[in-house]
């Protein structure tokens, strides 16, 4: 009866053991995904993510082998796999949303200097336009009385 009980303790644990990696790599496939679509929101903001992308690589390699870990049966290495891919995709979302961020400033401000050059732009041509004319119409008028008058004949 000792040994049952000591067979069905183990088990016990083997199977705590069991959930205990499923739940880490559900937590770090989670972590992963977030992380993505927080580098994918910094991409569409003009942010270069190069770098994020390379830590995205590193966690996914670390999670596929906590994974493959599982598969093989080896649960306390499939954990322990999973539990490192957690700080680097918290931390490739949070260096995300950064870039996200900066990205998002820089463009504004970008857009707001495209605006004034626009204006200031605008507002020389126009003045050049305005001095060009004045300039044509003083020499217009200066040379109107030394202008011959034709007479035609019916």
């Amino acid at each position: 009866m000792a040994l049952t009980s000591c067979l069905n303790g183990a088990h016990y644990v083997f199977a705590q053991t069991n959930q205990t990696a499923v739940n880490q790599i559900q937590a770090a496939n989670t972590a992963v995904e977030q992380a993505f679509n927080a580098v994918l929101d910094a991409e569409k903001n003009g942010a270069n993510v190069t770098d994020l992308i390379s830590q995205l690589n590193n966690a996914t390699g670390i999670l596929a082998q906590a994974e493959n870990s599982y598969r093989t049966g080896d649960f306390n290495t499939a954990t322990v796999q999973a539990d490192n891919v957690l700080p680097i995709a918290q931390e490739v979302a949070s260096a995300a949303q950064t870039a996200k961020q900066t990205a998002s400033a820089d463009g504004q401000n970008a857009n707001l200097s495209t605006l004034a050059f626009t204006a200031i732009g605008a507002f020389v041509f126009i003045e050049a336009l305005f001095l060009v004319w004045r300039w044509f119409k003083h020499r217009y008028i200066k040379n109107l009385p030394n202008a011959k008058s034709e007479v035609r004949s019916p």
